[in-house]
């Protein structure tokens, strides 16, 4: 049999990645409140769907991963 390959070197965030990264992080929660005081409870049912979109991509991601191993 053959060794595995050598692990990857793990890449760290440019400068500019890591600032638009809070950025995003920052202005994200402010919108949805703003939007929330112009939509009301509409837009939290909308974000609600989307969370569980996400959610459930990422336990789908996680499964896959480790049928991998």
């Amino acid at each position: 049999m053959s060794e595995p390959p050598p692990p990857d070197r793990v890449r760290s965030l440019s400068w500019g990645a890591r600032f638009w990264f809070v950025v995003t992080i920052l202005i994200g929660p402010a919108y949805l409140l703003w939007m929330t005081g112009v939509e009301g409870r509409r837009l939290w049912v909308v974000v609600g769907i989307l969370l569980l979109i996400a959610l459930g991509a990422g336990l789908a991601h996680r499964l896959m991963a480790m049928s991998r191993r």
